[in-house]
C-alpha cells in the first residue's frame, strides 16, 4: 500500500507541474502577442481579462517571465495587482497541494 501510494503522491506532483508548465507556455505566448499588438497602431489587444484568465488557470508563472522578457505590463498597477493576487494564490496553492502530498504517505502509514 505504501508504495502505491508514493506512486500516485508522485504521478499527482508531475501532472501538477505540467498543467502549469503548459498554461505558462500558453500565458507567456498571449503576453508576447499582446505586446506585439500594442506595438502596432490601432490593432485589437488581448482583453486583460482573458491574461488574468489565463494566469488563473495556472499560467502565472510563463506571464511573470513574460513580463519580464517583453517589459509588459509591467507598470499598469492595476494590472499588476490581480496578477499578483493570482501569483500569490498560486504560490499558496502549490505549496499547500506539495505539502499535503508529501504528508499522504506519512499520515496512511
Amino acid at each position: 500500500m505504501p508504495g502505491d501510494l508514493l506512486g500516485v503522491v508522485a504521478l499527482l506532483l508531475r501532472l501538477i507541474l505540467a498543467w502549469q508548465v503548459v498554461w505558462g507556455l500558453v500565458a507567456f505566448v498571449a503576453m508576447a502577442r499582446d505586446k506585439g499588438l500594442a506595438a502596432e497602431a490601432g490593432r485589437t489587444r488581448i482583453p486583460e481579462r482573458q491574461l488574468h484568465a489565463l494566469e488563473a488557470r495556472g499560467g502565472w508563472l510563463g506571464s511573470w517571465l513574460a513580463q519580464r522578457v517583453f517589459r509588459h505590463k509591467t507598470r499598469k498597477v492595476a494590472y499588476q495587482r490581480v496578477f499578483r493576487r493570482i501569483a500569490l494564490a498560486w504560490a499558496l496553492a502549490d505549496v499547500l497541494i506539495v505539502a499535503g502530498l508529501l504528508l499522504l504517505p506519512t499520515i496512511f502509514n
